[in-house]
């Protein structure tokens, strides 16, 4: 039996995905959408979140450490599977592999995106228009916010096949459906977001 194969370790992946991050990333875009108001209306509403109390061992507990474990048992399951979707090009195939390839992009843009507006500055309204204001940048933001709502949209339905709660094929159709609708409105308002910081 290897790592990936362990049904603990695929739940616990799961649940990394789900709670801590899943949560975050709506909170997040929730957050940005804040930008509709401009950069006092912004700056307003974010600069409490600044000052909470022992912030960084918060957000070592809710987003780096499930974050590092997701990434890398991710990134586990990706060099380990097998890509047969040439051969195979069934929807359940595609979605297994954008499932793999969006959460290898969006590792990439998650740690583009701490260095570029959580390491290097202080989160203003300012610094995010100040480095969406480059096209090649805007773009890479774009796809990322694209690629995580879709991961998270679809990681949701499999999590529900995984954990037992839609184990027939009528529940995952049904499902498959409303998580499709869910990424596609989650990652319209991202971008909608992104949007108004120009």
């Amino acid at each position: 039996m290897t790592l990936s194969d362990n049904l603990f370790w695929r739940r616990l992946h799961s649940f990394a995905g789900v709670v801590p991050l899943g949560g975050f990333l709506l909170f997040h875009i929730f957050e940005n959408s804040y930008s509709y108001g401009g950069p006092e209306f912004y700056n307003e509403h974010i600069a409490p979140l600044r000052q909470i109390p022992y912030l960084l061992f918060i957000e070592a507990a809710v987003i780096y450490i499930p974050l590092a474990y997701h990434a890398f048992y991710g990134v586990y399951i990706w060099s380990t599977g097998k890509n047969n979707v040439l051969q195979y090009r069934y929807t359940g195939n595609w979605l297994y592999t954008l499932q793999r390839w969006t959460g290898v992009f969006v590792l990439f843009f998650v740690i583009f995106h701490i260095i570029d507006q959580r390491i290097r500055t202080i989160p203003s309204f300012e610094n995010v228009a100040g480095s969406l204001h480059h096209p090649l940048i805007l773009v890479f933001y774009i796809l990322g916010v694209a690629a995580a709502a879709f991961h998270m949209g679809n990681g949701l339905w499999n999590t529900l096949i995984k954990w037992g709660f839609t184990s027939g094929s009528g529940s995952q159709r049904i499902t498959g459906i409303a998580f499709t609708v869910f990424w596609i409105l989650l990652g319209a308002a991202g971008i909608k977001a992104l949007v108004n910081f120009l």
